[in-house]
């Protein structure tokens, strides 16, 4: 489902949001977006190339929103279980919520920011005791192009924070977001996801109008 909202605006100060620009290249380009947990974020924008995590176009198959792919992850802290990954919706807002998440104004313009919620399910394997980085990987595109993710801020509402997630077990679901600015006049929104180097599972979201 594509969704156009009225946006929950983040409540953390913008000096703390980070946006990786890595909407620039094409995809398959290599990619110096950050998803370590250790990492902190930084205060703009800053340009980066496109990354090896995965283009819709070098995807096999599609799914539609809804539909579930599954795939074994290693996590940052050495464990490995096997997830059910379901991509539900993608909610878009406006350029004004573009502008609220920058320091500079400048730096939103002609963008909209899209957040795709991605359903995460514990299928079987070793706990994650903490910190989970499964869903770091879903990135949103928009015709084509991988979007600049914001990286900071409070988790939309009805996403978890993945910090807060402890003793992840079999047959537990936690629903992350992660949310990407994009041009304002896409039409096509994908939400991909994979490991570095890995065949990404892509879902194709309803063209906007």
């Amino acid at each position: 489902m594509l969704n156009k909202t009225t946006w929950l605006r983040i409540s953390t100060p913008v000096a703390v949001l980070a946006l990786a620009l890595t909407a620039c290249g094409s995809p398959g380009k290599k990619s110096h977006t950050s998803t370590s947990h250790k990492d902190k974020p930084h205060s703009r924008f800053s340009a980066h190339k496109n990354g090896e995590r995965g283009a819709s176009a070098a995807a096999k198959s599609v799914l539609k929103p809804g539909q579930s792919a599954s795939r074994a992850f290693k996590e940052d802290t050495g464990v490995k279980p096997y997830y059910s990954i379901t991509a539900r919706r993608i909610d878009v807002g406006t350029a004004a919520d573009a502008k609220a998440l920058v320091s500079d104004p400048k730096d939103a313009e002609g963008k909209v920011p899209a957040t795709g919620y991605v359903t995460y399910r514990h299928m079987t394997g070793d706990v994650v005791k903490e910190w989970p980085r499964v869903g770091d990987y879903a990135d949103v595109y928009a015709d084509g192009q991988r979007g600049a993710k914001v990286i900071g801020g409070d988790a939309p509402k009805g996403c978890a924070d993945s910090d807060d997630i402890k003793n992840w077990k079999d047959g537990q679901s936690y629903t992350l977001c992660n949310t990407f600015l994009i041009p304002a006049d896409a039409k096509r929104l994908e939400i991909a996801w994979t490991e570095i180097g890995g065949k990404p599972f892509v879902w194709k979201f309803p063209a906007r109008r």
